[in-house]
């Protein structure tokens, strides 16, 4: 019978202790929930175990023993005085300010790593620059002699360094590494007779719609051709022909260093020293028909309404969409890299929303006859059955605009809150057709205007060509598109016409890509502009990297580290790494910039993170009151009994042995 007492009471006690240990095991894997109202009892710390870098501060001494013993005992003299409110207390900030400023291990490497890295430290317009350098890939198809190749090569970058060697410089050099290739070179130059029957090979630089391979650009020079130029194609490519020969190395050297050497220099760095760029997350287009029904004689306004609302889709994924979808590449955030690629999802929001029967206000709307604006303002009525005759014909040389400053103040009024950039596009009726706006300061007509406020704006009219919808409203948004070029430090031109202007006396520059016509960025414009941002985009990279590793540091005790934050953490470091590593091996800055801002979206979603928290704190005693009436009295009582069982089982069992 004292046995089963016994067995009984150690049966209870077992229980209570597996309560406490499942309890404790359920509060430290359940899942932190940020909308419950309750808060967890053990934090999630598994991310510690896959966390890649290392968290800790730069030590404050040099390694030795003597240093590690004064750090410690600087620690420790802080947190006495802090806990004791001994001493002077600028004297404890001083030195908590001092433990503040240590960055982190990890950080140290990277800007170690950074130092080592030839740049360019550029001040132009009082704005400080850093360039990285770039490299090219030679290539000579019509040369066989690896030593004239190397030569060319050598005179060409030496001219392309000594053209930039002013006291201010506004680009960095760039390096030429002849291709290496010499199986394809000696079979290329086989088979190529002449200059005009050479082609570009085909282009592996873009993979796919969303894939770019990590390589260097090519740059190829032709000899002996019957025109010089240099050819820009729609790749990362620059062909450049020549009539000079390779027979005549003075001459061809002499144009290269007089005549080409610029030329690249302003193709590769144009937009580095433009104006301030801006960071584009959202668009957002609005179309306003002033009147549906005046466009549709006899017909349904409906159907027009419907039309133009397919072709503003139509418009805006042929004109606008392939730009926001390369400056996605750059600044979009949302890249993944793979051994010889990278991978990227577009990130900037494109969206429209038609609208209708929003009428500009007759007094707004001026008449201009014979050259002349009647001094009254002219009320311009939507339906004027009594109209005279000399009306009629004086209307097809009237002029009918409205100042810049009333369309401002008349689409600001209906404008949305929406941030990003907003243009609208206004569609006038028929009776108020054609329509212009006119600047009063300078006189002058046009069919766009940018709009001042906090954020980036602009109206543009549509002129409505009969019933082509498309035509018509991809002309208004070329307006855009020439805004958005703006916006990111080039200029509001078509790319065939921007690389014109950086034609020499003797030499053409010529853009052959597909999207010549049109308002698109070519790629070393986004080179450029991936110029502009990659230094300061760095620097915030590294800041953000080593808050979050500061706070790691210090509340790692305390604070929740899950999985998933762990490996944003993670990736967000890799990309810093592979950045880095870009610059070093010479490819164009966009891969390095791209992977800069996918690190930097990434950390700051670590940051945001509910999951990344610290527990509130609790003192000892409050614990102490606050489960010692609930446990005690269950506790006690039970290991009394089971004292009081082991010692009556202990001496049951004496007086049976005797």
């Amino acid at each position: 019978m004292a046995g089963t007492r016994l067995a009984v009471h150690s049966i209870f006690v077992v229980q209570l202790i597996c309560l406490v240990a499942a309890s404790f095991l359920y509060a430290s894997t359940k899942p932190f929930d940020p909308s419950s109202s309750a808060d967890p009892f053990i934090s999630d710390q598994s991310g510690w175990k896959i966390l890649v870098e290392d968290v800790s501060p730069v030590p404050l001494h040099d390694g030795s023993i003597g240093g590690y013993i004064r750090e410690y005992f600087d620690v420790i003299v802080v947190e006495v005085s802090a806990l004791l409110g001994l001493g002077e207390e600028e004297q404890v900030h001083h030195h908590q300010r001092h433990a503040e400023r240590r960055t982190s291990v990890f950080v140290q490497q990277m800007r170690q790593q950074l130092s080592k890295l030839p740049l360019k430290y550029i001040n132009h317009d009082d704005k400080p620059m850093v360039l990285p350098q770039l490299k090219m890939k030679f290539h000579m198809p019509m040369m066989e002699d690896v030593t004239i190749i190397n030569r060319v090569a050598s005179e060409l970058e030496g001219a392309i360094i000594r053209g930039n060697s002013a006291k201010q410089p506004l680009s960095h050099g760039i390096i030429l590494a002849p291709s290496d290739d010499d199986a394809s070179k000696h079979k290329a130059a086989e088979e190529v007779k002449s200059c005009e029957e050479w082609s570009l090979p085909e282009s592996t630089q873009q993979l796919h719609h969303n894939t770019r391979k990590l390589k260097l650009p090519d740059l190829y020079l032709l000899t002996d051709c019957t025109k010089t130029s240099v050819d820009v194609p729609d790749s990362d490519a620059i062909v450049i022909r020549t009539t000079h020969t390779h027979k005549d190395m003075n001459g061809l050297e002499q144009y290269l260093q007089a005549e080409i050497a610029p030329i690249l220099l302003k193709i590769v760095y144009q937009a580095s020293t433009q104006k301030q760029m801006q960071r584009l997350e959202r668009i957002f287009v609005q179309l306003i028909d002033e009147d549906p029904s005046s466009h549709r004689e006899g017909g349904d306004a409906k159907v027009h309404f419907d039309l133009l609302s397919m072709a503003l889709s139509t418009s805006l994924q042929s004109t606008i969409s392939p730009m926001i979808h390369d400056l996605s590449f750059i600044y979009g955030g949302n890249v993944e890299l793979f051994d010889d690629a990278i991978f990227w999802r577009g990130a900037i929001d494109l969206s429209s929303a038609p609208s209708a029967y929003l009428p500009l206000p007759n007094d707004i709307i001026e008449i201009e006859r014979g050259g002349a604006v009647d001094e009254e303002q002219v009320a311009v009525k939507a339906e004027d059955d009594a109209e005279s005759v000399e009306n009629e014909e004086n209307e097809s040389v009237s002029t009918k605009f409205v100042t810049t400053e009333q369309m401002s103040k008349f689409i600001q009024s209906h404008s949305s809150s929406n941030e990003g950039l907003e243009w609208v596009l206004f569609l006038p009726s028929r009776d108020h057709s054609p329509l212009t706006l006119r600047d009063k300061k300078s006189g002058g007509n046009g069919q766009s205007i940018i709009l001042s406020g906090s954020k980036p704006a602009g109206v543009s009219l549509v002129q409505m060509d009969d019933d082509k919808y498309i035509n018509s409203l991809s002309h208004s948004l070329n307006y855009l598109a020439g805004y958005i070029r703006e916006l990111n430090g080039l200029q509001s031109k078509t790319v065939m016409e921007t690389y014109a202007e950086l034609s020499s006396t003797t030499t053409p520059v010529n853009y052959i890509g597909k999207s010549a016509q049109r308002l698109s960025i070519s790629f070393w414009e986004l080179e450029s502009i991936a110029q502009r941002q990659w230094y300061a985009v760095l620097q915030q990279v590294l800041h953000e990297i080593d808050a979050v590793m500061s706070l790691l540091h210090e509340h790692g005790s305390t604070l929740a580290l899950p999985e998933h934050v762990a490996k944003k953490i993670n990736t967000s470091t890799n990309l810093l790494r592979k950045s880095i590593s870009f610059v070093e091996e010479g490819l164009p800055v966009m891969y390095a910039t791209s992977a800069l801002y996918g690190a930097l979206t990434t950390i700051e979603s670590a940051q945001a993170d509910a999951d990344l928290f610290e527990l509130p704190y609790f003192a000892p005693d409050h614990y102490l009151a606050v489960f010692s009436p609930l446990v005690l009295p269950l506790v006690m009582p039970m290991i009394f009994g089971l004292v009081r069982e082991v010692k009556r089982y202990k001496e049951l069992k004496r007086k049976r042995q005797i």
